[in-house]
């Protein structure tokens, strides 16, 4: 008997040392919750009934780090077999780490997670690395000011007039002026607008609804038989597909395993097999053309008709001026992989932003009044503007009301980090493999923050913003105000859009940022 109660207590010694064991390990100075400390599971139990009752992942998180412990900075606690999750909110600091800061940060494990098994060799799905670097250089004048305008927007205007031609039809014939769901129609927009961004060849998916709708109205099916469907309503499918199960995945716990997994079946297989096919067929085209030009006429960007255009044309030019044959862009993982991303992220993220938009203008007439007014002063019409006119033309109210429904949608609410130097976030230490989330949904006041424990840069910032968070601009963050963008030009004396009135961090920024 004596050694039984003595097996028992050795035992239950060694199950509380264990135990003890698998306690959260917080890094020293940073503000944590104690009795999560006390715990095996750390925070996890106070997150998980959050998460079931909101439906919302990284608000959750700051709900029971900083905001419940009133800091800008704070800890998320795992059992000790996973090191903490450093929590961040003060936006000042968030877009210091993204646009100054990129020697210090990378994207973290936790961020490559979601798309890396998908897509492994676009950009997002990479650590910095020279390859990568070489690649963000192929890409980046897709996104310069010159192409967007030259290229994307005369591309966007016209998915928008095929956009307001549909829903002109839904309002005044089939809903009769009564309200109609418009995200499908936004999705097909953006869709359209993006493919033809990227491949420069068009979906249709939009004008084909509106070519059904008006079939529909004059009964005329049975006449002409079935429509034929364009291979953008396959295209569309697919990356309904991959978006869809992103987002369901997003939430496992074993977000890397689940994404791995996934692309081995049979319906992630046809989605790539059948978007390349589409994309290739692009890609030979643009191929042929460029091949057929001389050296010096492939310098200018005069022949690009798309995102593809210009960085097969570069692709070429440096081939040729090395001597060598190009390479096989149908076969070229790091091209496709980045298309992929932009077009399933890319309509997907814009989409969500304008119907976030047009909820707003619901919400807020006055808003809706005043922005009204100044476009109709700006483009008097009759007919719509053209992309030229409205890239052309200063409408601040207008530059406002788009700011600040980026700032207060929060399509992109948060993001990962991972320090690759020991450094300080402020004030506190950041051990080098230190994971930080970020909020990136500016749309609460933030907690306070002693001047001196922001850096340097920040300072130099907030010298040209002005009052920041403490003015007008940072009252009633929880409102649509676009007039929080607005200041009054001294030179004139009429009001002009201020991009620095806040940090925008809508879909982050820097070299790692989202690319578009």
């Amino acid at each position: 008997m004596f050694l039984y109660v003595n097996f028992i207590l050795l035992a239950t010694i060694i199950g509380i040392i264990a135990s003890r064991k698998l306690y959260p390990k917080p890094y020293p100075g940073i503000p944590y919750n104690e009795a999560s400390a006390n715990r095996a599971t750390g925070d996890i139990p106070d997150l998980i009934p959050i998460i079931q009752n909101t439906k919302e992942y990284s608000d959750s998180i700051f709900t029971v780090t900083t905001r419940k412990l009133g800091t800008p900075i704070a800890q998320f606690l795992f059992p000790a077999i996973r090191k903490p999750l450093i929590v961040l909110e003060d936006p000042l600091e968030i877009e210091d780490i993204v646009v100054r800061r990129n020697k210090e940060f990378d994207k973290a494990p936790m961020a490559l997670d979601l798309l890396s098994p998908m897509f492994p060799k676009a950009s997002v799905s990479q650590y910095t690395t020279p390859e990568l670097r070489f690649q963000k250089r192929v890409w980046v004048d897709v996104m310069s000011a010159e192409f967007l305008r030259k290229v994307a927007a005369p591309n966007i205007h016209k998915a928008t007039l095929e956009l307001l031609d549909l829903w002109r039809l839904k309002g005044t014939t089939v809903h009769k002026d009564e309200p109609f769901n418009v995200l499908g129609d936004l999705k097909n927009a953006a869709l359209d607008a993006i493919w033809v961004a990227i491949v420069g060849d068009e979906l249709g998916v939009t004008r084909h609804e509106v070519h059904k709708l008006e079939r529909q109205l004059r009964n005329a099916q049975n006449d002409l038989g079935e429509l034929t469907s364009p291979c953008g309503t396959f295209i569309k499918e697919e990356v309904n597909y991959i978006s869809q199960t992103i987002a369901r995945n997003s939430s496992s716990p074993v977000l890397k395993w689940t994404q791995k997994l996934e692309t081995y079946t049979p319906r992630y297989r046809r989605f790539r097999a059948t978007v390349t096919a589409e994309i290739s067929k692009a890609m030979k085209n643009a191929v042929g053309r460029f091949q057929r030009l001389e050296s010096g006429s492939l310098e200018p960007g005069d022949v690009d008709t798309c995102m593809m255009d210009l960085v097969l044309r570069r692709q070429i030019v440096e081939a040729k001026k090395a001597g060598k044959e190009p390479s096989d862009p149908v076969k070229d993982q790091n091209m496709l992989d980045e298309m992929f991303v932009m077009l399933v992220g890319g309509h997907d993220s814009t989409a969500n932003t304008l119907a976030w938009f047009i909820r707003f203008m619901e919400a807020y007439p006055t808003v809706q009044t005043r922005l009204r007014s100044a476009l109709l002063a700006a483009f008097p019409g009759p007919d719509p503007p053209s992309a030229e006119d409205i890239l052309e033309t200063d409408v601040p109210y207008l530059d406002a009301a788009c700011e600040e429904s980026m700032r207060l949608a929060g399509t992109a609410k948060a993001n990962f980090r991972q320090a690759v130097v020991d450094t300080e976030i402020l004030g506190c230490k950041i051990p080098k493999g230190a994971e930080i989330f970020m909020n990136f949904h500016v749309n609460r006041q933030p907690a306070l923050v002693d001047e001196p424990k922001h850096s340097n840069s920040i300072q130099s910032a907030n010298a040209r913003r002005g009052e920041g968070f403490q003015g007008r601009a940072g009252l009633h963050l929880h409102l649509f105000q676009p007039e929080r963008w607005l200041v009054k030009d001294e030179e004139t004396g009429k009001e002009k859009f201020n991009a620095y009135a806040l940090p925008q961090l809508a879909f982050g920024g820097g070299y790692r940022g989202c690319s578009g």
